[in-house]
């Protein structure tokens, strides 16, 4: 927090004004010492009575301030002199000599009432800094757990009720007009003269500050709240008048304006969050962009060449060429265009992932993407051994498409590089959904173990296809992990992890 508390004036302990029930509790203090000399006057020393006015000034000083101390003190000067000088109880000074006695006493008195009421004073501003560093650690916390600009309103309007003791509101632009977005209490409802004063603020960018009490116009002050972007102009909030006659209006009002403050910057965060997340995304659709260009000439050179190849001899030497070979070369043709259209749909799989098209996320049951995706490689491979155990697992969001699309590259890789079973299986460990793709092969050499944990999305070392770059980049778009792994036994193990919401974990 860039912006700090402005400690309150030590002078404000001097100009506080007196409240009528200060003079009313000093009076009636003053009220009952005076019975209390007045009932005893023959018998109690004038010493006694001196202290017992003075104590009435401290208390009436402690407990209702410096001016009240002040007034308290001159009105134990004129109950003494009433009580105690000649000639008695009349406010008349006889003798000069009392006179000087008097002024002692108005000094005494003085003294103790400024020494009790600089004290309460100070007790008075160091509870409103306490109170007001208070609000804003909560404030602080508060926004820094807000994830989006609605929260941020509903965190800045609560605590804006609480200093202001009355209504707020953050309005918010939609389409050219001020909405309503967050209020406290929640039913309340703004008054046209207060939208109006809204959307001063909002169009001039400036605050528009309440009426005074007793005058026509808005009971709020706005202010407009700057996000930091200029396409996206930020909320306008607005609180109650806080009456500047009040004791703690001071900090009150600093608590206020840092309240706004942070919440223009908790806003300013969020845009900058957000345009690095866009920023990151072009980059790494860039990054993709070119890893596919290059990785085309590789890819699909070799079945290109073979096709091209066999076509050419086919037709200069059809002819001559014998039955078989003939066949061998249209088989050639064959596997290869269905190995090319492979490497085109995959291709355009991939390229969707990085050109970050819009994925479409749904709750789905996670098992039934894995069974789907087992079913569909058995009948690519009928002749692999492809075992699935998918217990009954928690819904997850995701594109169900994508998310089978991403189990099936992960079995082709294991049909293609390691004999034996490969075994499909799902599980949830520690609020993470985990599809697994076991194999029995020699396991993942370590430059594509590491490429898994890495985050570039560059072609996979040592690997020709796109089948687990395809894997990982329907993993990351789901907002999990692919992950590796080795079995004990030998083979590799390859992981997709996806978050499991905390509603679906029991």
């Amino acid at each position: 927090m860039d912006q700090e508390i402005s400690p309150l004036k030590d002078d404000r302990r001097w100009i506080s004004p007196p409240t009528l029930g200060g003079f009313v509790g000093a009076g009636a203090i003053l009220t009952a010492v005076a019975i209390l000399v007045g009932s005893a006057r023959h018998v109690l020393p004038e010493s006694v009575a001196i202290l017992l006015f003075l104590i009435a000034v401290l208390i009436s000083a402690a407990c209702f301030g410096f001016w009240v101390g002040i007034a308290s003190a001159v009105g134990a000067l004129a109950g003494f002199n009433f009580m105690f000088f000649e000639p008695h109880f009349t406010l008349f000074i006889a003798k000069p000599e009392d006179v000087i006695t008097l002024g002692v006493f108005l000094l005494a008195a003085a003294i103790t009432g400024l020494i009790s009421g600089r004290l309460r004073e100070q007790v008075d501003a160091a509870q409103g800094r306490a109170a007001a560093l208070e609000v804003l650690s909560r404030v602080s916390i508060e926004l820094s757990r807000a994830d989006a600009p609605s929260d941020v309103a509903r965190v800045a309007v609560r605590h804006l009720n609480a200093l202001s003791r009355g209504p707020s509101i953050a309005l918010s632009p939609v389409e050219g007009r001020l909405r309503l977005l967050a209020a406290e209490p929640e039913d309340y409802l703004p008054e046209a003269s207060e939208l109006e004063a809204a959307d001063a603020a909002f169009r001039r960018r400036r605050p528009e500050f309440a009426s005074a009490q007793g005058w026509n116009g808005s009971r709020l002050t706005f202010y407009p709240v700057a996000t930091g972007a200029e396409d996206a102009p930020g909320p306008v909030i607005g609180h109650a008048r806080i009456p500047a006659d009040r004791r703690d209006h001071g900090w009150r009002e600093s608590a206020i304006d840092v309240i706004l403050r942070q919440t223009g910057q908790t806003l300013q965060r969020m845009a900058l969050a957000e345009k690095a997340e866009a920023e990151r995304r072009r980059a790494t659709s860039e990054e993709m962009r070119a890893a596919l260009l290059s990785s085309l000439s590789h890819d699909l050179r070799t079945p290109l060449a073979t096709i091209l190849g066999s076509v050419t001899t086919l037709r200069e030497l059809g002819e001559t060429l014998p039955p078989a070979a003939k066949a061998d070369l249209l088989v050639a043709i064959e596997e290869e265009a269905e190995r090319l259209a492979r490497y085109v749909e995959k291709l355009l799989q991939l390229t969707r992932l990085k050109a970050g098209s819009e994925i479409h996320m749904a709750w789905v049951d996670a098992g039934d993407a894995a069974l789907a995706a087992v079913a569909r490689a058995r009948r690519s491979w009928p002749n692999a051994r492809i075992e699935a155990t998918i217990p009954p697992l928690p819904m997850v969001r995701a594109e169900v498409g994508l998310l089978e699309q991403a189990i099936f590259n992960l079995i082709e890789n294991a049909v293609k590089y390691a004999p034996g079973v490969i075994r499909v299986a799902g599980s949830v460990e520690r609020g993470t959904l985990v599809l697994s793709v076991t194999d029995r092969g020699r396991g993942l050499p370590d430059p594509i173990a590491d490429w898994l944990t890495s985050d570039s999305m560059t072609r996979v070392p040592q690997v020709s296809g796109l089948g687990l770059q395809i894997s990982k980049g329907i993993a990351l778009a789901l907002g999990g992990t692919l992950a590796s792994g080795h079995r004990a036994q030998g083979g590799a193990v390859l992981e997709i992890r996806l978050p499991v919401p905390e509603e679906h974990r029991a």
